[in-house]
């Protein structure tokens, strides 16, 4: 799992997403689950003076009414909406019990935690052995002095409920129990050893629009899973997805249900969740239902035949733009070569009328995706997997370069930097300007260089990804 972007390719090969993308959009964080945590870059001289060149654009501050949760879209009316009330909670003052609500044998009766594999805003996933019978498995450790509200609280609940509810599932990572202890919650699940679904894609080197389908399948399936149990995913990415373990044969797993939620039948939602090239426009006009879903899937698949998504720009308000209005290019190669039912799927899946996009059953009924299904056996074109290699590069630079800026800052900081992003914001424009941010920082006894401001503010206009609290978007998802 190479975390250096590849160097130039073949102009043949090289699509105008690659040449267009900012750093900017590179910079947003990403689930850090069960795979290995890339190691932090070595310094380069260019890196100070690239981001502090200029100011960067005011940061967009998420608006959503209905959910502290939430990241920046565009708002249909133009009008700033009231903030929430957000009932805090004394995190110090959580008691063992107090998140599960029962008593919990102690974890480290029971298991030795090994390596980190992963950290993300709440939570550090460790390898652990469980002592009795020597099993690997995962174990999330969600520190509960992070947990500041009622609603993370609850967050923590409902995550441990979905995964119970979908336990059994052969593509979802099954949870094994939930520990409480007086510093933290541990989530302990199946460990996925085998690497992420684009790694395992690019390391084989070949690769087939019949393999394709095979895994759209597995994907689309733990969907209409989710859907038919009553269980609305809403953070559906590659990056969700992991191999059991390196072999060949190897089951592909869902992971990380931290914005997944229970619905109803024709229930709708209006919290804007969701990552920016996955996101369905919908959610951005905060009016939605469980077919976002869909959606996402539909995108993964695009990706999975061309290498590229299928709405980009170089900002992230620029590929909600596209998501919004942008048309399916499906002139350009690879797709000349890729069958019409292919293209009919995706197409289906990614209609903008949610009224009129396949549910997931429907989706998975299609003669594509069906097993013995009309996906033809041969190669996909070289560039697919030259570009994949880029994509899937560039958002592991992504994740490096916000794990160094979050490494940098102390937990006081972070506390500080979260509170500091609602009250800046006092006339609810929803936006703060750099010299606003500096101020702040003073004010909490952040002590960071100009560059460093300025860093943190060009990753912060970046991050969306739900879990920062409207926000501290300077540190990674959960």
């Amino acid at each position: 799992m190479g975390n250096t972007c590849v160097g130039p390719s073949a102009p043949s090969e090289r699509h105008s997403f690659f040449n267009s993308v900012s750093l900017a959009v590179l910079w947003r964080p990403a689930a850090a689950a069960h795979a290995e945590p890339s190691p932090t870059p070595e310094p380069t001289p260019s890196t100070s003076s690239s981001t502090s060149s200029r100011a960067p654009d005011p940061v967009t501050i998420p608006d959503s009414e209905h959910s502290p949760h939430s990241s920046a879209a565009p708002n249909p009316n133009g009008k700033p909406k009231p903030k929430p009330k957000v009932k805090r909670v004394q995190s110090a003052g959580l008691l063992v019990g107090s998140v599960l609500k029962r008593d919990s044998e102690r974890l480290k009766d029971l298991y030795t935690l090994g390596k980190k594999l992963g950290q993300g805003q709440f939570g550090t996933t460790y390898q652990c052995v469980e002592k009795a019978t020597g099993k690997q498995f995962a174990c999330k450790s969600i520190a509960k002095r992070k947990l500041v509200t009622d609603e993370d609280v609850e967050d923590v609940r409902r995550e441990i409920q979905i995964m119970h509810h979908l336990s059994g599932h052969p593509n979802v990572v099954s949870i094994v129990g939930a520990y409480e202890d007086a510093v933290a919650v541990h989530l302990v699940m199946e460990l996925c050893a085998g690497g992420e679904l684009f790694d395992r894609i690019i390391q084989r080197g070949h690769y087939s629009e019949k393999a394709a389908a095979q895994l759209a399948r597995v994907i689309i399936g733990v969907v209409e899973a989710c859907h038919s149990l009553g269980v609305m995913h809403r953070d559906l990415k590659p990056e969700n997805f992991l191999f059991v373990n390196q072999k060949e044969d190897a089951p592909l797993k869902a992971i990380d249900f931290g914005l997944s939620i229970f619905f109803k039948p024709d229930e709708i939602f209006s919290d804007v969740v969701g990552s920016p090239y996955y996101v369905a426009p919908e959610v951005l006009m905060k009016d939605y239902g469980c077919k976002v879903d869909v959606w996402s899937a539909g995108v993964i698949i695009y990706i999975l035949l061309s290498g590229v998504p299928p709405f980009w720009d170089e900002s992230e308000q620029g590929i909600f733009e596209q998501v919004l209005k942008g048309e399916l290019d499906f002139s350009a190669d690879p797709w000349p070569s890729i069958s019409e039912s292919a293209k009919d799927l995706v197409r289906k899946m990614l209609n903008r009328n949610p009224r009129k996009r396949l549910t997931a059953h429907e989706a998975l009924c299609h003669p594509w995706v069906c097993v013995d299904g009309v996906a033809p056996d041969k190669p996909l074109d070289s560039a697919v997997l030259t570009r994949l290699k880029q994509f899937s590069a560039m958002n592991k630079l992504k994740k490096m370069a916000l794990r160094v800026i979050a490494e940098n800052l102390s937990e006081d900081e972070i506390a500080g930097l979260r509170e500091m992003f609602k009250m800046l914001d006092t006339d609810n424009s929803g936006q703060i300007t750099l010299e606003e941010l500096k101020s702040g920082l003073k004010r909490v006894g952040a002590n960071l260089k100009d560059s460093e401001i300025t860093t943190l503010m060009e990753a912060a206009r970046s991050v969306r990804s739900v879990k920062c609290h409207s926000s501290l978007c300077a540190n990674y998802s959960r």
